[in-house]
């Protein structure tokens, strides 16, 4: 019996789940492996200090640039977690895991329209602000963007 289907076969009769993990190459060739799980917000890199040709896969705590396109990393993801496309206030493309926004309102501390609010599984403790998400959509725009992803899944 191969090691991949031995391994599956031991999992289910633990009945433990393993640890899925997407496997990116980070902007320096490094090949890395990210829980989709923990991922909250995926978006094209576009910051002056932000290495060139890269997407930002960000997580509560931290995040990475992966060498690639959004649309080569984002269906990586998507088969694991279901992701909602929307924009940020300047427009740049951005996709949230869906399951971790617990609610969309308004913040008019926060540029766009409206915020999307982590569920506290991606609450950054340290950087508080992060704990929102700025959209360029509106509530109910979000609300059903958000809704969509989690229906398709």
């Amino acid at each position: 019996m191969p090691a991949a289907k031995r391994a599956r076969s031991a999992k289910r009769a633990s009945g433990k789940r393993a640890k899925t993990l997407v496997r990116i190459t980070d902007y320096r060739g490094n090949r890395v492996g990210i829980d989709p799980r923990r991922v909250i917000k995926i978006r094209e890199a576009g910051i002056a200090d932000e290495p060139k040709d890269t997407v930002f896969i960000d997580y509560a705590s931290g995040g990475t640039f992966a060498r690639g396109t959004l649309a080569e990393i984002v269906p990586l993801f998507g088969a694991h977690i279901p992701l909602a496309a929307l924009h940020a206030p300047n427009g740049m493309a951005i996709v949230l895991n869906a399951d971790g926004i617990a609610a969309v309102e308004v913040d008019e501390r926060y540029a766009g329209k409206s915020v999307a609010v982590v569920t506290t599984d991606f609450e950054n403790v340290r950087v508080p602000a992060r704990n929102k998400i700025a959209l360029q959509e509106t509530v109910k725009q979000a609300e059903r963007a958000i809704e969509a992803a989690r229906g398709a899944a």
